[in-house]
């Protein structure tokens, strides 16, 4: 592995999945990439929110806090879940809907030269997965490199 790419997740299977992701990175001697996607309706509440604080506060909140928020608090999942190992982390946020998350993880991790991916997944039915479709299946189909899929 040269670099891996890491879906932050803020769950007790999130946490599982980073160290893991740490574990692996360890032992290949390389980074990795913490990715956090975003759905537009939360950023834009979240937006709304912080610029809301801002003229209560007489100060100037935009995008870029929400995005600089989320980074800090994806940081902080990490540094709970792999606490005292040296692996080079950098952390990117994006904004996509539910229509666009594959591909953001997917260019993401073109853009980042990632070669394997970890996501954690959901246990569906056939039909399920059918109807409802299923992001972590995609990027089985779709990511070029190995994908760690914790199921737990």
């Amino acid at each position: 592995m040269r670099r891996g790419l890491v879906l932050a997740e803020d769950t007790e299977k999130g946490r599982k999945l980073l160290a893991e992701a740490a574990a692996t990175a360890r032992g290949s001697d390389c980074g990795l990439i913490v990715l956090s996607i975003i759905h537009p309706e939360s950023f834009a509440a979240n937006v709304e929110t912080l610029e809301a604080m801002g003229d209560v506060e007489d100060t100037h909140y935009d995008e870029h806090s929400v995005l600089d928020a989320e980074r800090n608090a994806v940081q902080s999942v990490v540094n709970d879940a792999i606490d005292g190992d040296n692996i080079e982390i950098t952390y990117r946020v994006s904004v996509a809907s539910d229509s666009e998350y594959v591909e953001t993880v997917l260019q993401t991790a073109q853009e980042t030269d990632c070669d394997h991916l970890f996501t954690c997944g959901t246990q569906r039915t056939p039909t399920g997965k059918a109807i409802f479709g299923d992001r972590t299946q995609q990027l089985l189909l779709e990511f070029s490199g190995p994908v760690t899929v914790d199921l737990d």
